[in-house]
């Protein structure tokens, strides 16, 4: 038995050895990879310590069964919608918002609303009044495309992250429902989300449309401050700069309100050399 089990080990080692020499490229942010992984190793011990230990035939097929399951797995394409593809839609969708706002004439910031019908949307307000709507009213206002928030006329429209977010799946299930009103920090606290909200903004950004070539998240209070190295599109679009943020400011708007649930705004937004840093604010203002 001995010998058996020295043979198995040997076969083991060089197996494993094999397995991360030709799957260390593949160790990306591949939410499958790990799983593909697991199902090689598990199938591939099962099979070889069935084989030459237990020499038990149906294990054996077993374990292999497990290994061609995990192989599968990981010849997936890490991304079943090309980068390529992404970013010419978040490109086309932002030229047809500019001419949208153009129109309208809009000049004042978005709010960006928590998912209703699976998307995340915005608010853009129309009038020139300086008082702004509650974010409840807002939240559970009736969706049209031009709709009156308390005497506040405004646009209500579906920015190119908000295809992003759902695409990706980084949301989480759910959505708003109809007669739950929400005003800010009331049932949700940015707290608790701070790993979904940092984990799913990196991914968007950078794995999943490669806007971006790095991320840096960090939070106070109600506010998130996000760091973007070496942003990758870019669209003549100043209306939409001006009311919904740059692009990847704009996209990590929706991660937030896709994955929170609640009302985001973007604060603050400036570029510092290959960096772009903006503040968000999420749910309103501090009491």
């Amino acid at each position: 038995m001995s010998r058996l089990e020295n043979r198995f080990n040997v076969y083991k080692s060089n197996f494993s050895g094999m397995i991360k020499a030709n799957l260390d490229e593949r160790l990306r942010m591949n939410r499958l990879t790990g799983v593909g992984v697991g199902l090689v190793g598990f199938g591939a011990v099962l099979a070889l310590f069935s084989y030459f230990v237990l020499v038990n035939v149906p294990l054996t097929t077993l374990g292999i069964a497990f290994a061609i399951l995990g192989l599968v797995v990981l010849i997936l394409p890490e991304y079943l919608v090309p980068h390529e593809v992404v970013k010419g839609m978040i490109s086309g969708s932002v030229t047809n918002i500019e001419a949208v706002l153009e129109e309208f004439g809009a000049v004042r910031e978005a709010t960006y609303l928590p998912p209703r019908e699976g998307k995340v949307y915005a608010y853009v307000p129309l009038s020139g009044n300086p008082s702004y709507p509650e974010l409840d009213q807002i939240v559970n206002a009736p969706k049209r495309i031009i709709s009156n928030v308390d005497g506040h006329p405004g646009l209500f429209i579906y920015p190119p992250g908000s295809d992003v977010v759902a695409l990706s799946g980084v949301s989480r299930d759910g959505n708003i429902g109809e007669g739950e009103r929400i005003d800010g920090n009331e049932k949700r606290s940015l707290d608790d989300f701070l790993p979904e909200v940092e984990n799913g903004i990196s991914y968007c950004l950078v794995d999943f449309t490669e806007l971006v070539s790095k991320v840096q998240v960090n939070f106070e209070k109600n506010k998130i401050f996000l760091g973007m190295k070496n942003v990758k599109v870019e669209v003549e679009a100043p209306r939409f700069s001006r009311i919904l943020g740059s692009i990847p400011t704009s996209l990590a708007a929706c991660v937030v309100a896709g994955v929170c649930k609640m009302p985001v705004k973007i604060v603050q937004e400036r570029q510092e050399g290959k960096w772009l840093r903006a503040v968000l604010e999420v749910g309103g203002e501090d009491g």
